[in-house]
């Protein structure tokens, strides 16, 4: 998930929403600009830039919820991706914590007989520096097939703080047949004067598929 929050102007309507909410909750935007907006090892944006924002709500309980959108590319129609996500975090103790995440991928752009949008159940779990993740769709891209992604990285802390994320994963499931695959990243992150910077070099194990192959993705963010 990971991919939700970033940074919009608020109408005074919503900004007075949001300090009622912040009385029980906590209300972020942030934003991001990236080189190439990449997932799960394979290019949403055709190997390009996306600007990227999102909204997310987290209460007191732990429940949260929110909104995430980007530009995206597939050499059809769609033109933009918008996210809807419910779900609940719990910090078991110090060391241990894990999120369960119900997500709605929607694209915009397509005609009204094209509906590419499907819903995903996503299950992280932290272990210190080690991050869990699975996911599951019984409807992958509303085309019928079922899709499971299976993955885990590590975040090593480096001088200067610096931040190394070791990154693998593999999807399967009936929705990619013989093309099941592995995806593999390897990111330097840091934060500065309240900036996210990161530079990323990200593969896949798929040949001959385009959007698949080896790249260098750098990006910025900002959380408000």
């Amino acid at each position: 998930m990971s991919r939700l929050m970033k940074s919009i102007k608020v109408p005074v309507l919503f900004t007075t929403l949001f300090i009622s909410l912040e009385v029980i909750g906590d209300v972020s935007v942030n934003t991001t600009i990236t080189s190439d907006y990449v997932f799960r090892g394979i290019s949403q944006t055709n190997s390009s830039p996306a600007i990227q924002v999102g909204l997310n709500y987290q209460h007191d309980s732990g429940l949260f919820l929110g909104t995430w959108a980007s530009n995206v590319d597939f050499d059809d129609d769609a033109n933009a991706e918008v996210d809807y996500y419910v779900g609940y975090t719990s910090e078991i103790n110090e060391i241990f914590s894990y999120d369960i995440t119900y997500a709605h991928y929607t694209y915009l752009g397509y005609s009204s007989a094209v509906d590419a949008n499907y819903g995903e159940l996503v299950i992280n779990a932290y272990l210190n520096a080690f991050t869990l993740n699975l996911a599951y769709t019984a409807d992958y891209a509303n085309a019928g097939d079922t899709a499971q992604y299976i993955g885990g990285s590590y975040d090593l802390s480096l001088p200067n703080e610096y931040v190394m994320t070791l990154q693998a994963g593999y999807s399967l499931g009936n929705a990619f047949k013989d093309n099941e695959y592995v995806d593999y990243s390897v990111t330097l992150a840091k934060t500065l004067y309240k900036f996210d910077f990161s530079a990323a070099v990200i593969n896949t194990d798929l040949s001959n598929v385009d959007n698949a192959d080896l790249r260098f993705v750098i990006g910025v963010s900002r959380s408000f």
